[in-house]
Order: structure tokens, then C-alpha cells, then sequence
């Protein structure tokens, strides 16, 4: 389990933030605005291992490396991730009883680097064969993935009810790349022949970058045309269907799109005839002699084989991590709703799940408190929560997965940064208007006193005013 996912976002529908997740939501206010960087959001996330799992503690108390630890907590692909967004400009506001608009832009980012566990393995056990007898030999596959990418996202969104219970919603995106790098193939391989202990290497490999390598050189100038020339675009897509009174179900699918870079592309590769080498030991009479350049002249080989060859490519296009949602909340009592949210990212041919439940609870308009477990990223204890507080327009909140176990102070810090393998927050400032909370009143209206279009009769009071007068003052 390994997604981009912000599970307690989706149900704080005070924020207008809540609609990142789903086109088709509506946030409570009218109308809200957000200023230029004053909120983002934040993510981290790791299949295999945390910190805690490179380190031990010796008696002491110092710290150590602990390569076999490390080795004993990977699994078969170790992906690490992060992303970051902050928002330039946010702007969402009701037209009418039916249409729903929102507008801004967005800097967004997000990487990812996957680390075969072969390849932090032979670092530890060397490349020792499975046998010391027999015939044979043992293959390690070493080929990590880098993907990056930061961009400029401008959307306007719609949100429409069709009827009563059906909300649709779409949200069109304009993107501008600012940096990518995208690993285009990787192909590494170790082995060992077990009767004779020679190393042979092979590789293959292909790096596509844009806006990095100009960004490398000393007498280079920062021009903002240059990126804007990268240009993609992204959908947002979304339904929201009201099942009863009570229970409500949406689903989204987001960031459906791509960016084609073209601005400062350059490749970085190796070449599969070229990038081998078959190492059968060290002669050592030569050591013995101190020949002179002896090593030197092996290492050299060794990186002239496996060099990577820089070259300017034409254009290229690639993909932004597309995500779904699927969720369900029913409605307790009063402003009190529980939840269960399903979520999933493909990305380069790599489909993730996770899941999240929750509830949430309005106090009036001033606070709304949601709280709720995820399952994400092979983690098991990620209590996530989530608030907003209005003072008058101006509304502060901060939103996020596995916040409850975030220390304040102290050596605790250790102890959550060792065991955190999943961890997102957003959090920022908003000014919002126009949100009038629903109440319950036993007040009686002028239809209770119609019977068949006629008014009902009002019994002498013998002077006093009717109960329905009274009622009505």
C-alpha cells in the first residue's frame, strides 16, 4: 500500500480545501478565498523501511548504523516518496442553488525513488554466491527508478446539481513544468559465477530530465518564459449521490493528464554494449611488484564502461500520478458523520490502495473536529486529525494522516521520526463568508394552522393572543 492520499481531507467539508479530493463537493461557505502562500500541504511515505530500521541504540547511547537491521526490514521494491503543494491563489464561491465554481493556481511537486532490495543488499553481504560448491552463478538485479517532477497548476472547476440527490463535478487544469526527471529504462545486473567467484556487470539505462541540467551551470540566467514553454493538461473528475437522507456516496478520479517538456531536455544514458565489465580478480604478483598504475588502470575501466553519456534530446512527454477516490458517510445525529474512504494512484504502471475511516463533527460554524485511522504504506497506526477554528471570516485549520502520535517536545521527536513510514499534513489560513448552519426549531409555521387551504379556527382567548400569534412574536 503506497498512495498519494489525504483520507481526513475528505471529509472535512468546512474547508475549501475539502474539494481537492472530489470536484463535485461543495464546501459549506458561499464564498472563500485564499491568499498567496498561506496554506500547503505536505506528504511522506515508505513501503519498506523507516528510519528506525537503518539505526540501533548502544548502550551508550549513541547511535550506529545498522546495515543487517536495514536489510531484514526491505522489501522487494522500496519505494520513497514525497509531494508538496502551496497555494497561489484560491477562489471558490456559489452562483446559485445549483452551480458551484471554484479557481486558483497551485505549485505542486512530487518524487518518487525506488531501491531494489539486490541492490542495498550487496552492499551489506557483498556478492557472495548462494553456494561455495557446485556450478552455477547468482544474479542481483540492481536497477533503481527516479521519478520527478514540480509544475504550476491553474483550474477551474464546476460543481452542478442535476437534482435533488446528484451532484457532478469537473475541474479542468492548465500545467506549466517547471523540472522533471523520469527514468526512461533501467536495467542493472550483478552476477557471480560460484566455481570460479569472477564478477560480471551489465547494464542499460536511460534518464530523461528538463529544467535541470541549465539549472547546473554557473553563467546561467533564470528566465520564467523558459518553463512556461513545458505546457500539459489535467481533468478532474467527480459524482456525488445522495442514497437517503442519511447516506451519502461520491467517487473522483483526479490529475488525469501530462506535461510535454521541452524546455532545456537533456538525457543521461548508458549504453547496453558498451556498459559491461567481467572482473576476475586481482592479479597478484602485479600487487606484489607494485606495478604501477595497476588498479588504477582498473577502476578507470570500470568507469569508463559505465559512464553516463550526456546528450541534448528532443521533446518528450510524461504522466502526472493519477488518483481515485471512492467514499461513503452516513449521518449520525445533528452535524456528527461517519465515513470510510477508499483511495488508489497509478502511476508509470504501478496501481496503490489504502483506506481510511473517520467521522467528523460541526460545532456550530466556529469548529469542526474530524479524526480517523488509515492503512497506508505497509503502516498500521496512522491516526490522522483534523480542525478548523473561524474567527469571524478568517478561518485557520490544519488537516493531515498519522498527526496524533507528532510529539511537542522532547526526545520524542526521535520516536516518531525512527517509526514513521506515512505521514501527510495541510494546513494554512482561508477567509470564508456565508455559511448559515442549519437548526432545528420547534417554531410553528402559518401552513400548521391551514386545514385544505382554509385557516384552521383559533378558539376564543378571551382577550389573550392566540397561541399561534404568541408563536409567532
Amino acid at each position: 500500500m503506497f498512495a498519494q492520499n489525504e483520507g481526513t481531507l475528505t471529509l472535512m467539508n468546512s474547508l475549501p480545501q475539502h474539494l481537492e479530493n472530489n470536484p463535485s463537493f461543495i464546501p459549506k461557505y458561499n464564498f472563500s478565498f485564499t491568499l498567496p502562500a498561506t496554506s500547503f500541504s505536505a506528504f511522506y511515505s515508505s513501503n519498506g523501511f523507516a528510519y528506525g530500521d537503518v539505526i540501533s541504540k548502544q548502550s551508550d547511547g549513541s547511535t550506529v548504523a545498522d546495515l543487517p537491521k536495514l536489510r531484514g526490514a526491505l522489501t522487494e521494491k522500496n519505494y520513497l516518496s514525497q509531494a508538496f503543494s502551496v497555494d497561489l491563489l484560491r477562489i471558490s464561491f456559489k452562483v446559485n442553488d445549483k452551480l458551484f465554481m471554484n479557481l486558483g493556481t497551485q505549485g505542486k511537486g512530487y518524487s518518487r525513488v525506488m531501491l531494489p532490495k539486490d541492490a542495498v543488499a550487496i552492499l551489506i553481504d557483498g556478492n557472495q554466491p548462494a553456494s561455495l560448491s557446485g556450478s552455477g552463478s547468482s544474479n542481483f538485479t540492481l536497477s533503481p527508478q527516479v521519478e520527478s517532477v514540480s509544475y504550476l497548476e491553474t483550474y477551474l472547476g464546476a460543481a452542478y446539481k442535476l437534482n435533488n440527490d446528484l451532484t457532478i463535478g469537473l475541474r479542468a487544469k492548465l500545467l506549466h513544468g517547471i523540472t522533471n526527471a523520469t527514468t526512461q529504462n533501467s536495467n542493472f545486473n550483478l552476477s557471480t559465477d560460484n566455481a570460479t567467484y569472477a564478477i560480471s556487470a551489465t547494464a542499460a539505462a536511460e534518464l530523461r530530465t528538463s529544467g535541470i541540467y541549465n539549472l547546473t551551470q554557473s553563467n546561467y540566467s533564470f528566465r520564467v518564459g523558459d518553463y512556461l514553454s513545458n505546457s500539459g493538461f489535467g481533468v478532474d473528475l467527480g459524482a456525488t449521490f445522495k442514497v437517503t437522507d442519511k447516506i451519502t456516496v461520491a467517487a473522483s478520479l483526479l490529475d488525469i493528464g501530462s506535461i510535454h517538456w521541452q524546455n532545456n531536455t537533456y538525457a543521461y544514458s548508458l549504453d547496453a554494449v558498451k556498459a559491461k565489465y567481467t572482473f576476475s580478480g586481482f592479479d597478484l604478483s602485479k600487487l606484489v611488484n607494485n606495478e604501477q598504475n595497476y588498479v588504477e588502470s582498473i577502476t578507470d575501466s570500470i568507469a569508463n564502461n559505465f559512464k553516463f553519456v550526456e546528450s541534448a534530446i528532443r521533446s518528450y512527454s510524461s504522466t502526472i500520478p493519477t488518483k481515485m477516490y471512492l467514499n461513503g458517510t452516513y449521518q449520525l445525529r445533528g452535524q456528527l458523520r461517519v465515513g470510510a474512504i477508499l483511495f488508489g494512484e497509478t502511476f508509470k504502471g504501478r496501481t496503490t490502495t489504502g483506506i481510511t475511516l473517520g467521522l467528523n463533527k460541526h460545532f456550530g460554524k466556529w469548529l469542526s473536529l474530524s479524526g480517523s485511522y488509515t492503512i497506508s504504506s505497509n503502516a498500521y497506526n496512522n491516526v490522522g486529525l483534523g480542525f478548523s477554528l473561524n474567527l469571524a471570516v478568517v478561518q485557520f485549520y490544519m488537516v493531515g494522516d498519522n498527526l496524533l502520535r507528532i510529539p511537542i517536545s522532547g526526545n520524542e521527536i526521535n520516536g516518531f521520526v525512527n517509526s514513521t513510514q506515512f505521514f501527510n499534513i495541510r494546513t494554512g489560513m482561508n477567509f470564508v463568508f456565508g455559511w448559515k448552519p442549519t437548526k432545528s426549531s420547534n417554531v410553528a409555521k402559518a401552513d400548521d394552522f391551514k386545514v385544505k387551504g382554509k385557516k384552521k379556527t383559533v378558539k376564543s382567548t378571551n382577550g389573550r393572543a392566540s397561541d399561534f400569534r404568541r408563536r409567532k412574536k
